[in-house]
């Protein structure tokens, strides 16, 4: 038996443990969600803690012999896009609704694989009363789904534990909400949920690993309705727990929530959240044409050597050395997904990277910050898994691309990234440069409509209806495009 003196930021905890466990385990186990995006495995370099005395770890790495003192990094929280954007529809709230409480509330979430948006509700009024949003407490057992996925399989226990940190952490935002409230847990009524198909077989406890294997078959899609009594979460005894349906294996109800609250006049557009999972759709009229792409954790600030999420310290905007955003206004400490893009774009564009994607040396961005040859090789995979998805779309609905009208970007990402760098690295289509629009979270607003509005519902059922997957492994054109669009070509 020894003891581990944990310091974060002017708080200061003492652990007993003993046995041959890392670092990293030690903390999981102690509810510290260090953030680790290649799962522990000693790949990514992200895990990285103080010990006194010692220097630098990789908490992974690092088996403790005997008493040490821990600095850890101070948590921060993610710059996450909460707010509705005029491209969203606004529902009337349900007047007809039976309240369970004279005062209840609903929470509407987005649950993403890096991020949580949790919107309460004042369920008699419609009225938003609190966002809270904060990272994903999963990012300590991998930064993607496919990550967490292979914890489930190569840990007996890793479902259970996968779904009680996350349930936790929702529960302890409803605690701090109902605290601010004055309020007990009778009056959460219901709570509406909208996520990957991966982050919501976790959440109700469905093993995920079909779904990392073909043929890729989730154990459900359609709209789960909980009672109180089968859901983990803080409800009234009375109250229900709702999941909104999803399409496919990697087409989650994210996705279908958003095209769902879209508001716009036109006949054909595409919609694309680019994340860990590069999930898009085509609208052509009545018909969607839906995809996924496995981007992998790239844009997410994982898997590169300098990368970070989007917190603060993150390079957010580079225009050229000594010319970037810093979310925060703090020196930098890494670069997030928005950050990389410009950085990829202003080498090509100043002749420092060729069009295969060569570099002559590494970029340092800010001193400890650079791009290296491998985080350009990733980025390469990353970009034209999204562009590529986007042709075989575009292939199957017997479009071009000069008769989209508009391609709508989701999430955050979406939001923050600069439109002219994107096109330049082949992300996105130059054809649609000045036509692509940031609509911000629009998983978030739809599971919030869904929520307060009873007409709401109707619209995600003919998203459904509508919406047919391709599964890009089966198409015998994604191999030949993927590997076509790999180049950085003017």
């Amino acid at each position: 038996m020894y003891k581990i003196l944990l310091r974060e930021n002017s708080q200061t905890r003492v652990i007993q443990t003993q046995g041959q466990q890392s670092l990293l385990e030690i903390l999981r186990n102690e509810d510290y969600s260090v953030y680790a995006p290649c799962g522990g495995k000693g790949r990514c370099g992200k895990c990285l803690v103080d010990i006194k005395g010692e220097g630098k770890v990789l908490a992974c790495n690092y088996y403790p012999a005997g008493d040490v003192e821990v600095i850890l990094p101070a948590r921060e929280e993610a710059q996450i896009l909460a707010t509705q954007t005029a491209y969203l529809e606004d529902f009337p709230p349900a007047h007809s609704r039976q309240l369970l409480h004279p005062d209840a509330y609903g929470a509407a979430i987005d649950l993403g694989t890096t991020t949580i948006v949790c919107y309460f509700v004042h369920l008699a009024s419609g009225r938003i009363v609190k966002i809270s949003s904060w990272m994903n407490p999963q990012t300590a057992y991998g930064a993607d789904v496919i990550s967490r996925i292979s914890y489930c399989q190569e840990n007996p226990g890793g479902l259970k534990l996968l779904q009680k940190i996350l349930t936790e952490s929702i529960n302890r935002e409803f605690k701090s909400f109902l605290s601010e409230m004055k309020a007990g847990k009778q009056q959460i009524q219901e709570t509406v949920i909208a996520g990957n198909t991966t982050m919501l077989h976790i959440l109700l406890g469905y093993n995920p690993e079909p779904l990392a294997l073909a043929p890729f078959t989730p154990a459900f899609t359609a709209q789960q309705v909980l009672g109180a009594e089968n859901s983990s979460l803080l409800l009234h005894p009375q109250g229900r727990l709702i999941t909104l349906p999803c399409l496919s294996a990697y087409v989650g109800s994210d996705i279908v929530a958003g095209l769902a609250v879209l508001k716009v006049p036109l006949q054909n557009y595409l919609f694309l959240d680019i994340g860990t999972n590069g999930e898009m759709a085509l609208v052509k009229g009545k018909e969607i044409f839906t995809c996924a792409t496995a981007a992998g954790p790239a844009f997410e600030g994982a898997g590169l050597s300098s990368g970070m999420p989007a917190l603060k310290g993150a390079i957010a905007a580079f225009e050229g050395p000594s010319n970037y955003k810093v979310i925060g206004d703090v020196r930098p400490v890494g670069i997030c997904g928005s950050g990389v893009i410009d950085s990829v774009a202003w080498l090509r564009r100043n002749h420092l990277m060729d069009e295969s994607g060569l570099i002559q040396q590494d970029f340092e961005i800010y001193p400890g910050i650079q791009i290296t040859q491998a985080d350009i090789r990733e980025i390469q995979l990353a970009k034209s898994a999204i562009y590529s998805g986007i042709k075989i779309l575009l292939k199957r609905a017997g479009l071009n691309f000069q008769e989209l009208e508009a391609l709508f970007l989701a999430g955050g990402l979406g939001n923050y990234i600069h439109i002219p760098s994107a096109v330049e690295i082949g992300l996105l289509p130059a054809e649609l440069k000045d036509k692509t629009f940031a609509v911000g979270n629009s998983a978030g607003i739809g599971a919030l409509q869904f929520l307060r509005s009873e007409v709401f519902a109707n619209k995600v059922d003919r998203v459904i209806q509508q919406s047919q997957y391709i599964e890009l492994s089966d198409d015998e054109d994604f191999a030949l495009e993927f590997a076509m669009n790999m180049d950085f070509l003017k």
